[in-house]
């Protein structure tokens, strides 16, 4: 634990500007974009053997995960697991979803691997007591989040931890909060506001080191102040993860605009014109 208020504020600090954690190099508009940060702080400080996330969809808490392994130089095999057809929560998308997530993947498949199945098919692919970070964003009921998590826990290792999206989120067939309240009472817990909330939960004892750091300040009455740290680093990687993708979205159509331009100007578009017009007059 962080001894002092001297030694907590340096914590904090040294959170708050560590460049590490404002890097985000696969931006996609997503809800989790708020718990980035975070989820990068925990993967290079719990180093996982296996990281899962059951629940994909376009990627973005994935690839944050990818992102981390890579840059850290772990040795952590990642796996994504959705079968990419949607649902009535998240709604129903076509083969182009999976189709962007699969390009993306190519910058991890040294390490990272997708598996295009249900998450009941998927989890006879893994050994017991083999993953060590376990991400649950799949259907939002209660009885779905209760069976993904019981379903998966034998594979999960005796100090490994699972993550749980949307657990302050209160609309209808939303009822991750419902099973969250369940588990607090079970299990050691942290948990984040904002972004529909992100529960941390502890099957072992809390990694030693900076998790145990946040554990115990967080017990001792200060996690809003960790809580708010991580909130600052958010803020601004959300604002200029947006602003990269405006500039690129600009970027696109200006490109657009001028491969236009040079087709209106060519020979063959002026040459083409009697034949446009009879097309059209057909």
């Amino acid at each position: 634990m962080v001894s002092s208020q001297d030694g907590f504020d340096r914590f904090l600090y040294e959170i708050a500007n560590d460049g590490y954690l404002y890097s985000i190099s696969n931006y996609v508009p997503s809800a989790w974009t708020g718990h980035a940060p975070f989820l990068k702080f925990l993967i290079r400080e719990l180093k996982p053997a296996v990281f899962v996330e059951l629940g994909v969809h376009n990627g973005f808490s994935y690839f944050v995960g990818c992102q981390s392994i890579q840059e850290c130089n772990l040795f952590t095999k990642a796996f994504g697991i959705d079968y990419w057809a949607g649902d009535s929560q998240a709604g129903f998308f076509d083969a182009s979803i999976y189709q962007s997530v699969e390009l993306i993947n190519k910058k991890y498949e040294s390490f990272s691997t997708l598996i295009k199945k249900t998450f009941n098919e998927a989890k006879v692919d893994f050994e017991n007591s083999t993953v060590d970070l376990l991400h649950i964003d799949g259907f939002h009921s209660y009885e779905s989040v209760k069976e993904d998590f019981e379903s998966w826990l034998p594979k999960m290792s005796n100090h490994g931890i699972v993550l749980f999206h949307d657990i302050h989120v209160r609309r209808e067939f939303f009822e991750v909060y419902k099973f969250w309240d369940e588990l607090k009472s079970k299990y050691k817990t942290m948990e984040f506001t904002g972004a529909h909330g992100l529960g941390v939960l502890f099957l072992g004892d809390i990694p030693k080191g900076k998790i145990t750091e946040i554990f115990d300040s967080g017990k001792e009455g200060n996690f809003s102040q960790i809580q708010g740290t991580f909130g600052s680093v958010s803020d601004d990687v959300i604002q200029h993860s947006a602003q990269k993708l405006i500039q690129s979205l600009i970027a696109e159509r200006d490109i657009a605009l001028l491969d236009r331009e040079n087709i209106l100007n060519s020979s063959i578009w002026r040459v083409s014109k009697p034949i446009r017009w009879l097309r059209n007059k057909l």
